[in-house]
């Protein structure tokens, strides 16, 4: 399994291939591309009402000794604060499945499942198991193919469930705890799930990524929200509000500044980042329009994960990956304010989102 670690490691490296323009990505089964150092997969974020937090990745990859090799890894951290429960593991492409017809991931004993809206996710092996029923809120908004220059070079997007609430139950297995511990509850949640898929290495389509959605669960509208930075200067941003599950107002391609906190150089615990790489603090965008200009700022409020696959790594396997630009995850909870053109005026809204940040470490 951490052979699995450095392959992901070492992914954000490499050269693509010339995928065709008509190439339809669906959002229920994989590409599969032929590409050395694509990526592809499936995210998944809930905060639940007591606090706890969870994350889980399906990845597939055309690194290691076969092509189109998947890996799961799921990290829960509990409401009391105890040590995260941590679940991975990695499979050839002769033992992980899905459906051509619908959407049902399988992979050892984990399972991501279901079609609009009701969702199954599931995760167990010898250090925990996670139970869990999603229901989607809104309808999946496609922000479709993310361009570089380069026709071989391009991130997808599409965020599956953009708005969701989940509930269910986890329990830690023996390896974590000596033996498998009671179930515990898990009530409540909110978040979302995307689909990703990166035609080329993870260094070459994106060095940043900011992917943020509500989860106040109110009637209110709901926005919806995602920036991808790609090498040098050039970025792209979108931006949708859903009311009622469905996507009614959508933007794209504004102009976004990231304010980005000061480096604390007394500070242990903090990545090592160059000035225009380091997780922002706050977003703020401004977008014209003919009937009137939608303003918006997010602003980090709590982190909740700092997500490193890295520092799990045995030490020569540290040593080995230290000198890549290796991608480094952040999980917060924020806060919203946004004005846009309404049929009666500006609509105001405010609230409290989920944002998963990745940012390369240089």
């Amino acid at each position: 399994m951490r052979r699995w670690l450095v392959l992901l490691a070492v992914s954000v490296l490499g050269c693509g291939s010339a995928l065709a323009a008509d190439t339809v990505i669906e959002d229920h089964r994989p590409l599969l591309l032929g590409a050395e150092s694509y990526t592809e997969g499936w995210d998944q974020y809930f905060y639940f009402e007591d606090g706890a937090f969870l994350a889980v990745q399906f990845l597939i990859s055309n690194y290691g000794p076969t092509d189109h090799r998947a890996l799961v890894i799921g990290s829960l951290l509990p409401a009391d604060g105890g040590e995260p429960m941590v679940i991975k593991n990695g499979r050839g492409p002769k033992d992980w499945s899905f459906d051509e017809r619908r959407l049902d991931l399988k992979l050892a004993n984990h399972r991501f499942q279901g079609s609009h809206p009701d969702y199954q996710l599931y995760l167990r092996n010898s250090r925990g198991e996670v139970e869990l029923t999603v229901e989607a809120r809104a309808e999946p908004w496609r922000l479709g193919r993310i361009p570089d220059r380069e026709v071989e070079k391009f991130q997808y997007a599409s965020y599956t469930l953009p708005l969701a609430q989940a509930r269910g139950r986890y329990r830690r297995g023996s390896e974590s705890a000596g033996t498998a511990g009671p179930w515990q509850t898990l009530r409540n949640g909110r978040g979302f799930a995307i689909r990703y898929l990166n035609s080329s290495s993870l260094s070459r389509v994106a060095r940043t990524w900011i992917r943020v959605a509500s989860i106040d669960g109110k009637d209110a509208p709901s926005p919806i929200f995602y920036l991808v930075q790609r090498p040098g200067e050039e970025q792209s941003s979108f931006l949708a509000i859903a009311e009622d599950g469905r996507i009614r107002r959508q933007w794209s391609e504004f102009p976004v500044r990231l304010i980005r906190p000061e480096i604390d150089a007394a500070d242990e615990t903090e990545d090592v980042f160059t000035d225009d790489t380091r997780p922002p603090q706050a977003i703020e965008f401004r977008v014209a329009g003919t009937d009137g200009a939608v303003m918006g700022k997010i602003t980090m409020t709590r982190l909740l994960q700092r997500f490193d696959f890295v520092r799990e790594l045995k030490r020569i396997e540290r040593f080995i990956v230290q000198f890549l630009n290796t991608p480094r995850h952040y999980r917060y909870l924020a806060e919203y304010e946004l004005t846009y053109p309404g049929e009666k005026g500006p609509r105001k809204l405010t609230g409290t989102a989920l944002a998963e940040i990745m940012a390369l470490k240089r």
